[in-house]
């Protein structure tokens, strides 16, 4: 193995990465890139830099794609196109690089020299993700970057090269990522040198009995929630490696303060040089722009804010909160950080999902609305309960099924639009409810996405909204802090609220007081998945209600609409595969005075005078 930090690597190559070598010594080797972002190009123009002929790629993001294809380079969509290609092709090497696809080691036997992967971190500590946080965590202050061998195992293979580097006590996530990132060139270079020189590529055996593995959706404990009765160092630690600029996206989550009902992101925090001897989380300092807070050690400074966003208020933030100098911030106990980590870790597969709807985010529209802009605080208006009579004969499933695809008919076509996203009250699981630390980390929010044919009949219609009910449920919800983690939603301002989508709908399972909270009492404006109106369906017998903000929409039209989707419905269920968009809203009363009544503008006027 080599190892950079030597003053010069004995395969020709400087600690800078300068090429020493004999021009003449060159000769053609031919490789495949499988990776992904910058590192994957720079590596990439390395290779051909060096006299390496690129035999194809197989991205795993759009900027790898859009490179290779403006080179002309082939780039296939998957392992099996490679393999494939590889039947005809012969290739040298293969190098995995920023790469989340396992190759198998068929693939692996088709290198004729072989295949090598960059891991940042110094092999076997800190396999699997987020090495790099994981590191600053665990505050660490020498690390390193490994190429290693692909073998049959996880980032198991024996370590090429190895590129040491130190861990400042002010670096951050972001900070360590790009001194990995210089590292890794450097590392490719000798790496690529070896194999042309035709050096021994055997390597060093990794010491698994001292291997660290972290899986992609572990979390830090507690999620990022920290515990004052840490020392200074660690709690900077927790936010250092946590911090990835405001840039990139942060794939654990934020460091957050709990205070009262609320999670806040914490943007900075900075050890003082002297400890108050005070309780740990003591409130000492609030000023302008932070708190000055007393921790096992030192005190701490901490200021407020999402990455992407404006540092919160500090005095406001407190008086919000009403705490006072002197008063003691929560510190979760053991049992409660336990319960959040899981919480967060059964969340963490399914961000992708929920993150792909948020970027699309396009809320749909009430219809009779009289202000999009609220100009004054919300004024809840609950309806009394109604149930449909075309329904009376279903079951609760089935009619809370045709009660809500009703509805989704009626958006689309009052709207005009065929794609929809709605607010939708997710169901929490029993753990969740009961551990009310976690409900404030998690989104009671998330989008309900669906597209509505209204040439379609609704049996058929009627089954999509069945299986985005299904997904809904399946995927549950997401960390609150999601949306501050994701740079690609920054600009979306409706996110940044407790409420962004107008309509709303949630499922309930009692009309009485001994439903919780959130559904006893849906007059407060964070239980409601709608920021204007809400359809609530009760889940047991099928019957609905309507939560609407007097000051933005008319309550008066509440009857309107439950008699449109009785009339739809009265005809939808007999007929089900009569396109819905044919389907008459309209009673036949209500049609005649529509284009008839209101159309009788006829008047007595004099014969003998002309209009003018």
């Amino acid at each position: 193995m080599i190892d950079l930090s030597l003053p010069k690597s004995p395969y020709g190559y400087g600690p800078c990465g300068q090429d020493l070598r004999d021009p003449s010594t060159t000769r053609t080797l031919s490789a495949i890139f499988v990776g992904g972002g910058s590192l994957s190009i720079r590596c990439a123009q390395t290779a051909k830099e060096m006299g390496c002929s690129i035999a194809a790629v197989l991205p795993t993001d759009d900027v790898f794609r859009a490179w290779a294809t403006h080179l002309g380079i082939r780039c296939f969509d998957n392992v099996e196109q490679i393999y494939e290609f590889l039947y005809d092709v012969n290739v040298d090497l293969i190098f995995s690089v920023v790469n989340p696809v396992i190759l198998p080691a068929h693939l692996l036997e088709r290198a004729r020299v072989g295949a090598f992967n960059y891991h940042d971190s110094p092999l076997p500590r800190y396999a699997g993700t987020h090495a790099t946080s994981w590191a600053i965590l665990a505050q660490e202050s020498q690390y390193a970057i490994s190429w290693h061998h692909i073998n049959s195992g996880i980032e198991t293979g024996n370590v090429v090269v190895r590129c040491p580097l130190s861990i400042a006590s002010t670096d951050t996530a972001l900070t360590l990522n790009l001194k990995c990132y210089d590292a890794a060139i450097e590392g490719f270079r000798a790496l690529l040198a070896m194999i042309i020189a035709g050096a021994d590529l055997q390597g060093r055996p990794q010491a698994l009995a001292n291997r660290t593995y972290f899986p992609r959706n572990q979390r830090p404990v507690a999620a990022g929630c920290l515990r004052w009765n840490l020392s200074a160092q660690e709690l900077s630690a927790i936010v250092r490696g946590l911090d990835f600029g405001p840039f990139h996206p942060n794939p654990l989550c934020l460091p957050k303060v709990v205070v009262g009902e609320d999670a806040i992101p914490v943007r900075y925090l900075e050890v003082s040089t002297r400890s108050s001897d005070y309780q740990s989380g003591s409130l000492l300092e609030i000023y302008p722009d932070h708190w000055r807070v007393a921790t096992e050690t030192e005190d701490v400074d901490v200021w407020f804010g999402a990455p992407n966003g404006p540092i919160l208020d500090a005095i406001a933030l407190a008086e919000r909160s009403r705490l006072n100098v002197g008063d003691r911030l929560a510190i979760l106990s053991a049992d409660h950080r336990l319960s959040i980590t899981s919480i967060c870790e059964a969340l963490a597969p399914r961000e992708r999902f929920w993150l792909r709807r948020l970027e699309r985010f396009k809320p749909s529209q009430p219809p009779y609305v009289s202000s999009l802009q609220a100009e004054q605080p919300p004024k809840w208006h609950t309806s009394s309960w109604h149930n449909i009579n075309a329904l009376a004969e279903f079951s609760p499933k089935d009619g809370v099924e045709c009660l809500l695809s009703a509805w989704l008919v009626y958006i689309a076509r009052a709207e005009g639009e065929a794609e929809l996203q709605l607010g939708w009250r997710p169901a929490l699981d029993k753990a969740q409810i009961e551990e009310r630390s976690a409900q404030k980390l998690i989104a009671s929010i998330v989008p309900m996405e669906i597209s509505i044919d209204l040439d379609r009949g609704f049996s058929e219609l009627r089954a999509m909204v069945a299986a985005e009910c299904v997904l809904l449920r399946r995927n549950a919800s997401f960390a609150r802090d999601l949306i501050a983690r994701s740079p690609a939603l920054l600009g979306v301002k409706a996110l940044q609220s407790g409420q962004p989508w107008p309509i709303g709908v949630m499922m309930t399972k009692s009309h009485g007081p001994s439903v919780d909270k959130l559904e006893s009492r849906p007059e407060s404006q964070m239980a409601l998945p709608g920021s204007l109106l809400t359809l609530e369906i009760n889940a047991v017998d099928g019957s609905f209600r309507w939560h609407v903000d007097e000051n933005r929409w008319a309550p008066g039209k509440i009857g309107n609409i439950t008699q449109h989707l009785e009339n739809f419905l009265s005809v939808a269920t007999l007929t089900p595969q009569q396109p819905v968009g044919r389907i008459d809203l309209l009673s036949a009363e209500e049609r005649s005075y529509l284009l008839e009544e209101l159309n009788r503008t006829e008047a007595d006027y004099p014969l003998d005078l002309c209009v003018h």
